[in-house]
C-alpha cells in the first residue's frame, strides 16, 4: 500500500503531524531535488503533497521523470501564511477535491 508524505516548512508541519500524516520538514528556499530522488528510488510513497514554492527549485527533468513514471503523484500545496489566508486555502482545497473526484465537497468546521 502506498503512503502519503507531506513536504513542507517547519512552521506548518505540526498540523499535519497532529493529523497523523508523515511529514518531512525543509527550510524555505531549500533544494528538495535530492529528497525527491531518494523518494523515487525507495518507491514507498504514492502521493507527495509538496509546498508549492519548494518545487520551483527542482529541475524540470526530475519532475518530468516523476510524471512519466506516474508514482508518486505530486500535489503542490500552498499552506496559508496567516489566519486571514485560511478561507482562501479552504476554497483552493475544495476546488482541488472537486476536480479530482467530480463532486463538490463542503468543508465543515
Amino acid at each position: 500500500m502506498s503512503k502519503l508524505l507531506i513536504i513542507t516548512y517547519p512552521d506548518t508541519s505540526t498540523g499535519f503531524d497532529l493529523a497523523g500524516v508523515e511529514v518531512k520538514e525543509v527550510k524555505e528556499g531549500e533544494d528538495i531535488t535530492p529528497l525527491l530522488q531518494s523518494i523515487i528510488e525507495k518507491g514507498e510513497y504514492g502521493l507527495l503533497a509538496v509546498e508549492e514554492n519548494l518545487l520551483l527549485n527542482v529541475p524540470e527533468e526530475i519532475l518530468k521523470r516523476i510524471r512519466k513514471k506516474g508514482i508518486p503523484v505530486i500535489v503542490p500545496i500552498d499552506t496559508p501564511k496567516s489566519w486571514q489566508a485560511e478561507a482562501e486555502m479552504e476554497s483552493y482545497i475544495t476546488k482541488l477535491i472537486r476536480r479530482a473526484i467530480g463532486y463538490q465537497v463542503k468543508i465543515k468546521r
